[in-house]
This record gives structure tokens, C-alpha cells and sequence, in this order.
């Protein structure tokens, strides 16, 4: 009885443990795509039978060694992992055989991401700020840009400037699109790229602080 009992046992067990596992056939692209997974990261390309698009494979497989320029087919087992982290995938896959390997370019690849679209001009930073109101009140760098006759306000800041009040600079920046910004954020961002130069005097035609 004791026996017939542990030979159920360890079907059970061996029946759930097989119950969680497959062995599959991916198709893998020649070059891998950038993805963001926990962080920012590079992902293999993958193919299963059957599949038209290609798709991101966030967690690699298991004892496969990538080269890039080359499309692979590979057997691979896709194991189920119980309560997964919520940030994690809730299968991993492990090399079984690799089918093929051929050296070319992968066809129907997605198109990768444009950089972003930058764009660095110079400009004239006063030698005081004014008062100004955003989205809340605040202090802003009074500028002019090439060729501009009037100072006007830039609400937006310049990132790796460190302004000194007293002095009117010339500056080489850079201007950044953002993607999705807040409905109250600027669509671009500006980083300092050079202190061209930087003199100490009191900028002329400043506007008049409001009363």
C-alpha cells in the first residue's frame, strides 16, 4: 500500500514538473534590438513556428551564445516559473539543440528608433535674472539668441550651467526633443555644450522688473 502510494507520488510529480515544460522552435533575428525591460537593455529577436512579426525576448535563453550577423533556429524548451517577481517574465527558455546558423540579415526586422532630434545654437545670458511666473513663480535666465535684439525670458533652465549673477555669458548649447512630456513640461530640453565666454558687467537694455 505504502508503495503503490509513493509510485503515485512521484507521478504526480513528474506529470506537474513535465506539465510546466515544452520544447519549442524559435527562429532568432541576426541582430539584436534595443528594448526596456527593469532598464534599458538589449533583446534577442524571436520567431516561434508559425509567427509573422518578430518579438522582443526580454530574459535570453539559457546556454545559447549570440553572434551577431548571423540567424539562428534553435530548439529551445520554455519552462513555466512559479510566482514570478512582478517585474519579471513568467517563462524562461533553455537551449535543447541549435537547428541552424546562417550567416545573413533578417528579413521584415522593425525599424529602430530615431535618435533624438538635437540641434546647438548659441546664446547671450544676461548678467541678472528676472522674475517670472511658469507654472509656479520663479527666477529666469534673460537670453538672446543669434541675431535677436530683445532679452526674453527662459523659463526652461540650461543643464551643466552654473550662472553667476553679475557676469553676461555667451553660450553654445544644445537643444533636446522630449517625448511625452508632462502637460505642464517643456517639449524640449537645453544642456550646455561650451562657455564660449564669460565677462563681467552689467548687461544693457534689461527689461524693467514689474512692479
Amino acid at each position: 500500500m505504502f508503495r503503490n502510494l509513493m509510485y503515485l507520488a512521484v507521478s504526480l510529480f513528474l506529470f506537474a514538473s513535465c506539465s510546466k515544460s515544452e520544447v519549442i522552435r524559435l527562429t532568432v533575428a541576426s541582430e539584436e534590438a534595443d528594448c526596456v525591460g527593469v532598464a534599458p537593455q538589449k533583446c534577442l529577436l524571436v520567431k516561434k513556428e508559425g509567427q509573422k512579426d518578430w518579438e522582443n525576448l526580454y530574459n535570453g535563453i539559457d546556454g545559447f551564445i549570440f553572434e551577431d550577423g548571423n540567424e539562428y533556429v534553435l530548439e529551445v524548451r520554455e519552462e513555466k516559473i512559479d510566482n514570478p517577481p512582478a517585474d519579471a517574465p513568467s517563462v524562461k527558455y533553455v537551449l535543447v539543440n541549435e537547428i541552424s546558423k546562417t550567416a545573413k540579415t533578417s528579413e521584415g526586422l522593425p525599424a529602430k528608433a530615431e535618435a533624438p532630434v538635437t540641434q546647438t545654437f548659441q546664446v547671450i545670458v544676461a548678467s541678472q535674472q528676472a522674475d517670472c511666473t511658469g507654472v509656479a513663480p520663479q527666477k529666469c535666465f534673460l537670453v538672446k539668441k543669434d541675431g535677436q535684439k530683445d532679452w526674453e525670458f527662459w523659463y526652461s533652465g540650461i543643464e551643466g550651467f552654473s550662472y553667476e549673477a553679475g557676469n553676461e555669458y555667451v553660450l553654445e548649447i544644445k537643444e533636446e526633443k522630449i517625448d511625452n512630456p508632462p502637460a505642464d513640461g517643456s517639449s524640449v530640453k537645453y544642456i550646455l555644450v561650451k562657455e564660449i565666454s564669460k565677462i563681467k558687467k552689467i548687461s544693457e537694455n534689461l527689461p524693467k522688473p514689474k512692479k
